[in-house]
């Protein structure tokens, strides 16, 4: 089943409102693009303070960890509850969702320290956080594609961009709470402000089915339609690598480029987010151009193109110019992957789009502590050795060239991933051009005889 018919789920969202609904999932992800920001803002401090006290060897892959944590709670979350939110019930699984988000990040607030429960704390925070986000995916994604049949692509860019405003909103308030002194703990707690908003509108809503229900297509068919089809093998292997290309590198840009560039990795985050949030606005116009697979291929070329510049920076104008090209490639990755593969197995529904989301962040998972051992291993080559390393002095000219080498060796490795997506989405992009050059050779044939 490639397709569904358009007018029957226009007619099924008669009297359902839309703009609350689409509304209330905008702010439930802008939360979580506050909850990153914060995150990646923290992560410096955590670092410091839990583990380069404790071991600076080893620094690197703990918070490799506690961050790549959350993307794993994500994968299971979504995997396990995209195939049963239509039955669960999707304003259920919201209200959970945004629930168990807070929980989470009441428990990271917990970590002392120097204590024994201290990695506990931030390792299962970062995990209920991941758990969280991923069952808000797991509906919300298909919430977005069924109220808007017809613009999938566009409002699914849309819904997404929120996480980049929150993104961007969390960077100043980030700068006010480190100048004033709060500490991290009360910056990743005002998330609970815009969290709580989300939870009041959407508990007042009523909800409608999703495309798939509305189309009577069975719990069992949802899988077989899915699965019998190799493209989504390759749809899933692809999302995998896109997804760490877009967020794992983020994480580390933080952690690596500040001393390398001369500004703050933080804000060449922002830049980033500030790109993704203008691109994606316009997602909808592109993709009436280039159509799905024409972006993602587009966006996986400029997005090894920004890693390569990243790999390169050494000052501040070449790190911004490296963030704007990076930023740019990856802007609508996540949301048009997702929508493509909506395209293509629309009889799949929640299932379809939670399992290759599912795998963007189970990448990020794994790759995330690997890219801190990278690290680890670059910088500890880089000083000539463990005890080399240990003797230098932070932030003196030395350190500092040592961190430049490490964070090079770091994007470059990167680069291979959006290399790779390359070439799959450019076969995709080739085959949709085909098909519509036959469809469109086929109707003038009709049109002559």
């Amino acid at each position: 089943m490639n397709a569904f018919s358009q007018e029957k789920t226009l007619e099924s969202l008669r009297g359902v409102p839309v703009a609350a609904i689409f509304i209330a999932a905008f702010i439930t992800q802008f939360c979580m693009g506050i909850e990153v920001m914060f995150r990646i803002s923290a992560s410096s401090n955590i670092k410091e303070q839990f583990f380069d006290a404790v071991d600076p060897l080893t620094s690197g892959a703990h918070i490799g960890e506690i961050l790549g944590v959350l993307f794993l709670g994500f994968a299971i979350a979504n995997f396990i509850a995209a195939p049963f939110v239509d039955a669960i019930g999707l304003k259920r699984v919201h209200l959970a969702g945004i629930l168990t988000f807070l929980a989470g990040t009441a428990t990271l607030c917990l970590a002392v320290p120097k204590t024994d429960s201290a990695y506990a704390l931030l390792w299962w925070g970062s995990l209920l956080q991941g758990l969280a986000w991923g069952a808000l995916e797991s509906v919300l994604n298909p919430l977005v594609v069924s109220i808007y049949p017809t613009r999938k692509v566009g409002r699914l860019n849309i819904f997404h961009a929120a996480y980049a405003f929150g993104m961007l909103s969390a960077a100043p308030i980030a700068l006010l709470c480190e100048n004033a002194g709060f500490g991290w703990k009360i910056e990743v707690c005002v998330v609970f402000m815009p969290a709580l908003a989300a939870l009041i509108l959407a508990s007042r809503l009523r909800y409608p089915a999703s495309e798939r229900v509305i189309h009577g297509v069975s719990f069992g068919q949802m899988f077989r339609y899915t699965l019998k089809v190799p493209l989504f093998y390759f749809c899933m292997i692809a999302m995998f690598l896109t997804a760490a290309t877009e967020l794992v590198t983020a994480n580390w840009i933080n952690l690596t480029l500040t001393k390398v560039v001369g500004i703050s990795g933080f804000w060449l985050v922002a830049f980033i987010y500030t790109v993704h949030a203008f691109v994606k606005m316009f997602a909808g116009v592109i993709n009436r151009r280039l159509g799905s697979s024409g972006m993602m291929t587009t966006g996986s070329a400029l997005a090894a193109v920004g890693l390569w510049l990243l790999s390169a920076a050494h000052n501040p104008l070449s790190g911004m110019i490296a963030a704007l090209v990076f930023g740019v490639g990856t802007a609508s990755m996540w949301a048009t992957t997702l929508a493509l593969t909506s395209e293509r197995f629309p009889a799949g529904g929640s299932f379809a789009i939670g399992t290759v989301a599912a795998a963007g962040m189970l990448s990020t998972y794994m790759m995330m502590p690997i890219f801190g051992k990278l690290f680890d291993a670059a910088k500890i080559q880089a000083a000539g050795g463990a005890t080399a390393f240990k003797a230098l002095v932070v932030d003196s000219p030395l350190y500092d060239k040592v961190t430049l080498s490490a964070a090079t060796d770091i994007f470059r490795h990167g680069s291979v991933m959006p290399m790779l997506t390359v070439l799959f989405y450019g076969v995709l992009w080739w085959r949709d051009y085909q098909r519509k050059n036959d469809a469109v050779r086929y109707a003038a044939s009709v049109v002559t005889d």
